[in-house]
């Protein structure tokens, strides 16, 4: 059996990679979209000390983005080739297919972190449950186009590229039929998904959000603590190319602190996450929030470690409204759905997938989707 331990051992960076199963098949598969932008009134930074000003005016308390450096929206009609994987249980006979959104600081690898065997391997769990499971790399990140890190990549271009690639899998066009479509993001990912059900509310049915939570009130200043970094500058070797509006977190010590919970982890995955962290842009991080999917009203779970420091401030259970945690109020985010659950693992912190308890989530998040109707 291989582990992720044991991968961790290993000299070559390769060797630290997912590796695609038999049944999985990949592809980059070119987008056409049309999406309603924002006007983002910023530049590229042109050093490291303009894009620690920019990170310090965006979280301050006192921050006004929308008033300030959006002014208004504007039409984006372009393609883009979007690297994809969609893997399948042996029998290649699902007709249930995951369709899996990764968050900032991840590429597609979130989802099969480790390879196969690898107990933080989210593709498998959803293979030995029978379903077939679709990962990309978003806008940006990974082996996906890189366009302009300002204008283009934003969350409604973003949401626009996903509901393309949802119709992919239903129509069958990736050469396999599926009867029904479940949603899972991560984070970022967590919040394209209510943007993508909010907008074409039939489209998926189910949606799984995991490292999310409707909580502002920790956001600002898990940003400040990203560290972020012109990326190009930050790891010259794997993004010498990118313009400095592409950004990734400082340190090791910064991916920890937003990411995972001491001591539930083991420090060689840690490691692993860092040394192959993704890229996010300015763009996505003046364009994200979580809209009210007014009409959607298919099923709805929500999956969030107990100690998550970006979504819940690093303590899920704190009062809000009457709830007795921050989880639960994401139900206010789907008036119309009737089957809404949550779930607070403890010991877990932002990245579900790489803590010692992501075994007893990824068969949480099965039994609920062995359970719809």
């Amino acid at each position: 059996m291989r582990s992720i331990l044991l991968l961790a051992l290993s000299a070559s960076a390769s060797a630290l990679l997912p590796r695609s199963s038999p049944h999985c098949q990949q592809l980059t598969v070119p987008i056409s979209i049309t999406a309603n932008t924002l006007i983002i009134n910023v530049s590229p930074p042109q050093n490291q000390s303009e894009l620690t000003g920019l990170v310090t005016k965006f979280t301050s308390l006192t921050s006004n983005v929308t008033r300030h450096d959006v002014q208004g929206q504007t039409t984006l009609n372009a393609t883009y080739n979007i690297w994809t994987l969609l893997c399948l249980p042996s029998n290649n006979n699902a007709s249930t297919v995951e369709f899996a959104i990764h968050g900032i600081n991840f590429d597609h690898t979130y989802w099969n972190f480790g390879g196969e065997d690898s107990p933080y391997n989210y593709v498998d769990a959803a293979i030995k449950s029978g379903h077939a499971i679709f990962i990309y790399d978003r806008l940006g990140v990974g082996q996906s186009s890189k366009p302009d890190g300002i204008k283009e990549v934003q969350q409604a271009t973003e949401i626009e590229i996903a509901a393309q690639l949802i119709d992919y899998l239903k129509t069958g066009k990736s050469g396999h039929a599926f009867s029904r479509v479940i949603g899972i993001g991560h984070s970022f990912g967590s919040i394209q998904l209510i943007g993508i059900v909010a907008k074409y509310e039939g489209l998926l049915d189910a949606i799984v959000l995991t490292g999310f939570s409707p909580f502002p009130g920790g956001l600002n200043t898990a940003i400040a603590s990203f560290g972020l970094t012109i990326a190009s500058q930050q790891n010259p070797g794997r993004f010498a190319s990118l313009s400095n509006s592409y950004l990734t977190i400082a340190t090791i010590s910064n991916d920890q602190l937003n990411f995972f919970d001491f001591p539930f982890f083991d420090p060689r995955v840690l490691q692993i996450a860092s040394d192959t962290k993704a890229t996010a842009t300015l763009g996505e991080f003046l364009s994200q929030s979580a809209s009210v999917a007014i009409n959607y009203t298919n099923p709805v779970i929500v999956v969030t470690g107990a100690h998550d420091f970006i979504f819940c401030g690093g303590n899920c259970y704190q009062s809000i409204n009457g709830s007795t945690n921050l989880i639960e109020p994401s139900k206010d985010l789907f008036p119309a759905v009737q089957n809404f659950e949550y779930f607070i693992p403890a010991n877990v912190g932002h990245g579900i997938n790489l803590h010692y308890g992501a075994p007893e989530v990824f068969s949480k998040i099965q039994a609920w989707i062995e359970g719809l109707v």
